[in-house]
């Protein structure tokens, strides 16, 4: 996991999902998003733990999230990896942009923050040669 992550909000919420029936899991998940954000100083002002796939994004706890960003509640959702948020990458691309449009950032326990605009720029580019 990555140590300090500099942001200026700190109003986290935590999304947690495995795939699978595994609470163990799960609850590992969680409690390391947990130490990570306290480790951080953030204020953990919700946390969405579920069991679906990654490659719906028509679920429960997602949208939970996104109502969230929309109330502009949070400044950070922090997850254990960037596939947490989806397995589809142009999906989960989609998802992190429109975050970014609220002024939230995706923050990756494993790799810090989730910026896929240099993506996005080279994406675009090729598609107008």
């Amino acid at each position: 996991m990555k140590n300090s992550i500099k942001q200026q909000g700190n109003r986290v919420w935590i999304y947690c999902r495995v795939d699978c029936l595994d609470d163990m899991a799960l609850k590992f998940q969680q409690e390391q998003m947990a130490e990570y954000a306290r480790k951080q100083g953030w204020e953990v002002i919700g946390i969405t733990a579920e069991q679906e796939s990654g490659l719906d994004f028509n679920r429960k706890g997602l949208k939970e999230i996104m109502e969230a960003v929309k109330a502009e509640r949070v400044d950070i959702v922090l997850a254990k990896s960037v596939c947490r948020i989806g397995r589809d990458v142009y999906k989960t691309m989609e998802c992190v942009e429109w975050m970014n449009r609220y002024g939230v950032k995706l923050i990756s326990a494993d790799n810090g923050e989730v910026d896929f605009k240099p993506a996005n720029d080279i994406i675009g580019f090729m598609m107008t040669v």
